[in-house]
């Protein structure tokens, strides 16, 4: 049995029927050289590189359609803002579209101008100065829902409010210019303290969504906390293209501002607290947590193991084999005298009984085998747990050994 465990039974390897060997001056079968085809690889190549010009050149020739930017004054789409643009144009005023800084300087903007910034959230630090200095002559400056760092580059008096905002219509209780009472908004999306503003709508918990005031910058400066009130899709509800319409209109002439990432210089960095509400920290916290505890819920735990059916039978004189080839080869005697051992001990623990077991003490476990054969106590200690072989001939002679005990303990 144990000589089985490390028979090498290496077969040499069969070629395939349908293989054919074919040297390097071979011929086909008219007796011309054999021609070598294009490698795969090539043509896979060359078809990669078309398809890659290809769509390089259709890329360069179609032509540019309308922009896609939130707010755009030339973009249709549900989130632009070329509703406004076309009704203001309609009544006279002369609405000038630039886009970035150097577009901005040569729109010469004098005191008959309103400039409208209406998607700021590409103005950083550098640009917010520039244009600060730009508008300094503008008759109005009015900012859709500016960010936190526009606010306090442009109008340091103004600060943004974050609390919980209600979806219900906002109705308007002052009387301006731009604002009549009774007048309604669809919604907000920011509110502002209204704390040395010359004049503010739509006032909700002492926080308005229309802000209308003066700075050390702007002379007439208009802040309003809603999107919609530019939206195509939502222009038409309640007074929203309204009060768009009448804070734009302000002038004959109406510059639109889309500011362009790169007109700020490379380097220019943003704090977190100006880009991010003050709830993000904590709820990132919690998120953190939160995975956290899932996958200590849900992960994998190391138990005990657990038996399942083999998806292919193995016989096991198969597993034995390959098994005594493994540590033939690493030439591990330790441990397949160990394995060979500790089979013997559980076959002869459970063919005598008497309380025996695969974890009984050693002493019992050889008291019950010296009993049974009538061997000295030693010879079976050295052979159930003995020193450990050196050699393949020693592994042998042990397996042998443990067999002729077996068979012994049987008879």
């Amino acid at each position: 049995m144990s000589q089985s465990v490390f028979t090498d039974s290496t077969l040499p390897a069969l070629p395939d029927e349908g293989a054919t060997q074919r040297s390097p001056g071979a011929t086909d079968a008219t007796g011309a050289p054999a021609r070598r085809g294009i490698p795969t690889w090539a043509v896979a190549l060359v078809v990669l590189l078309v398809l890659v010009l290809a769509a390089v050149a259709l890329t360069a020739l179609r032509p540019g359609g309308p922009t896609t930017a939130p707010l755009h004054p030339d973009n249709p789409r549900a989130n632009g803002a070329q509703a406004v643009a076309r009704v203001l144009a309609g009544q006279g005023v002369r609405v000038e579209v630039v886009a970035g800084q150097d577009a901005l300087r040569r729109a010469r903007i004098d005191s008959d101008t309103t400039v409208v910034v209406s998607y700021g959230v590409d103005l950083q630090e550098p640009t917010i100065l520039e244009l600060r200095r730009l508008v300094a002559g503008a008759e109005r400056l009015v900012l859709v829902e500016p960010e936190r760092r526009v606010l306090r580059g442009v109008a340091p008096g103004i600060s943004m409010v974050d609390r919980q905002r209600d979806a219900a219509a906002l109705v308007s209780t002052c009387d301006t210019p731009d604002v009549r009472p009774g007048e309604q908004l669809g919604r907000s999306q920011s509110e502002y303290s209204v704390t040395g503003a010359r004049e503010s709508c739509f006032v909700t918990s002492g926080y308005a969504v229309y802000l209308r005031t003066t700075t050390p910058y702007v002379k007439d400066l208009v802040v309003i906390g809603s999107v919609d009130v530019l939206r195509n899709d939502r222009v038409l509800e309640h007074a929203n293209g309204t009060v768009a319409l009448r804070a734009l209109g302000h002038s004959s002439r109406l510059v639109w501002y889309v500011p362009d990432l790169k007109d700020v210089p490379v380097g220019t960095t943003t704090r977190p607290d100006e880009v991010t509400p003050v709830w993000w920290t904590p709820a990132l916290l919690l998120l953190l947590f939160a995975t956290f505890g899932l996958f200590w819920w849900r992960g994998r735990r190391f138990g005990r193991l657990v038996v399942e059916p083999l998806p292919v039978i193995v016989r096991t004189v198969e597993t034995t084999e390959s098994r005594g080839r493994m540590y033939r080869k690493a030439g591990d005697t330790g441990r397949a005298a160990a394995v060979l051992r500790d089979a013997t001990r559980r076959r002869v623990a459970a063919y005598l009984g008497a309380g025996l077991g695969a974890s009984s003490e050693p002493r019992a476990l050889v008291d019950a085998v010296t009993e049974a054969t009538r061997r000295r106590p030693e010879d079976i200690g050295e052979l159930l747990y003995g020193r450990t072989p050196q050699t393949e001939a020693e592994l042998l002679s042990l397996a042998a050994a443990l067999t002729a005990l077996e068979k012994e303990i049987r008879r």
